[in-house]
């Protein structure tokens, strides 16, 4: 730790902080590390009389109810994740082309969403339970399987909507994954089960555990799901620390909480993989000959894969489609549209100043590079590891103490000027998003030669001059990338907009958890129905990048 310290004191460190393009990223660092530092800074502070509540009758339900959903999710991401990723790696068999990529899309479908439709499929006079009574004659009861609003269910419906996560990461592995292992594996007379168990999973752990990491952080992200669902978990507990006990304090804590949660399992992550190699592209490497299956087995390939996707994707999709239609004349008027305006207005606008701000980010990396200006670069992307309530918590309370401080000073008018409008909520997704800018824009940047740079300076172009000329026409492709990606993330995005959203301002994914909060389910189809349809455009570009594949 010493030495690293030292490696960012050393004098051309400090010299650079007086380049204007690292100036820029210290200040960029500070105003997105402020809400986090101000979360963190509060876990030892007291509470009162409401946290002590929260602490002695609330927090041990929070702490259990969340590891179970973690456990559970973790378990069963896992299983769908790696299985399909196996199979559609390794084998020949119908459909597995088609499977490959329709795998992929659960995770256009955002988990919320997915929630509440589920229950719609399961609810006693659902169009399914009425076939079942009527056309088959099975007297489903109250729940013809279970109650899907329950802690098993929410887990079942987070781990449908997060497995692609494992699925992506892991199926990569695999395909990376040299023949000659297997090879030797068989010839020492290892079955196929065997060499899957004893060669192939150890060799991916590192894949599995970064797909698995992802799928618990978007779980301790949630809210939709949790809520509907009626499990308290630490995000909850938040919304209910802020709205119902109308305690900012004991909220910030409980954030304070929940992101150490989510920092210990980023640690975890990064130390269970230290130190260890799972080179496979070595001399040796020969890529896997995909075997063709027996009809039996085919079948059940086809089965294992049939399974997640029907119910991740294909079931809920259609149930939107079916609800939309059937509700659309009296949804469709003119507050949708205004909905669906706002919605994508604030998503473009997030989506430029994200994108602007990486692009500053992601040329001062490669134009002065250094140990200090890697550090403000990955601080800035902090956010995105973090929940959304715990973005919109930190950034809240700073923004009630200027609205004090100011109102103090200029009037009520200057408080309006500050809380009434968007600047909240474009602040909170350039803190929780920047990360999703930055990643697509600097692995487009890593593909120009530097030597472009170098001959735009030596013929007398500034710096701003050779990024606008030179980089950012070689970028085109990972700017609309990065603006599409950061626009879809903002479109989904529900806790962090139910807190900062400005008064009578609501979104498509407000109004679609609303309307199935209020058990009107069908009229929220088609409002989710646009989010999932938008969703799918990132998917189908991940397919298009891995249909070499």
């Amino acid at each position: 730790m010493t030495s690293r310290l030292n490696n960012i004191l050393t004098s051309a460190n400090l010299r650079q902080l007086k380049n204007p393009w690292v100036i820029r990223a210290v200040i960029l660092a500070v105003i997105i590390a402020l809400p986090l530092l101000i979360v963190f800074g509060n876990i030892a502070s007291d509470g009162g009389e409401t946290w002590q509540h929260i602490l002695r009758n609330l927090l041990p339900t929070y702490v259990t109810n969340t590891i179970i959903l973690m456990v559970g999710v973790a378990l069963l991401t896992f299983i769908m994740g790696v299985s399909t990723a196996w199979i559609t790696s390794v084998y020949h068999f119908p459909g597995r082309k088609f499977f490959r990529w329709a795998l992929i899309l659960p995770i256009a479908l955002p988990a919320y969403i997915s929630g509440f439709t589920w229950a719609g499929i399961l609810d006693y006079a659902s169009p399914v339970y009425v076939f079942f009574r009527n056309h088959l004659g099975v007297d489903t009861g109250q729940f013809l399987f279970f109650n899907i609003l329950s802690m098993p269910g929410a887990i079942i419906i987070l781990a449908l909507a997060f497995y692609p996560y494992v699925y992506l990461i892991t199926r990569a592995y695999f395909m990376r994954q040299s023949s000659s292992l297997f090879e030797v594996a068989a010839s020492l007379g290892k079955s196929p089960g065997a060499i899957f168990f004893q060669v192939a999973l150890p060799l991916a752990r590192p894949a599995i555990v970064a797909g698995v990491s992802l799928a618990l952080m978007e779980v301790l992200n949630d809210y939709g799901v949790a809520r509907y669902f009626g499990v308290d978990t630490f995000t909850t507990g938040i919304f209910t620390a802020w709205f119902s006990f109308s305690h900012p304090p004991a909220a910030l804590k409980l954030s304070a909480y929940l992101m150490i949660f989510v920092l210990v399992l980023i640690l975890m992550e990064r130390f269970q993989r230290r130190k260890m190699r799972y080179d496979m592209m070595g001399s040796s490497y020969r890529p896997m000959q995909k075997r063709r299956l027996n009809k039996v087995n085919a079948v059940i390939a086809f089965s294992v894969c049939s399974i997640p996707f029907a119910l991740g994707f294909l079931f809920p999709a259609m149930m939107l489609i079916y609800w939309s239609i059937k509700t659309a004349p009296q949804v469709l008027d003119f507050r949708f549209w205004e909905l669906l305006g706002n919605s994508f207005l604030l998503a473009a606008m997030a989506s430029v100043i994200v994108v602007t701000l990486a692009i500053l980010i992601a040329f001062t990396v490669r134009s002065f590079p250094s140990a200090l200006v890697r550090i403000l670069a990955k601080i800035t992307t902090l956010g995105y590891a973090l929940p959304g309530a715990v973005v919109a918590i930190g950034i809240l309370i700073p923004f009630l103490w200027l609205d004090g401080y100011l109102a103090g000073i200029g009037g009520a008018s200057v408080r309006i000027a500050l809380t009434g409008t968007w600047f909240a909520l474009l602040y909170a997704y350039l803190v929780r998003f920047m990360a999703v800018g930055y990643n697509s824009i600097e692995s487009g940047m890593e593909r120009i030669s530097k030597s472009l740079d170098e001959a735009s300076r030596s013929m007398g172009m500034s710096n701003t001059k050779t990024l606008v000329k030179i980089n950012m026409p070689l970028l085109t492709g990972s700017l609309i990338s990065a603006a599409l990606l950061v626009f879809i993330d903002v479109l989904k995005e529900l806790p962090l907009t139910l807190i900062l959203r400005p008064f009578n301002f609501d979104t498509l994914a407000i109004r679609a958890f609303e309307f199935a909060s209020d058990e009107r389910v069908a009229e929220a189809a088609p409002a989710a129905l646009i989010i999932v349809l938008t969703g799918l455009i990132p998917v189908l570009l991940l397919n298009k990048i891995t249909s070499k594949h």
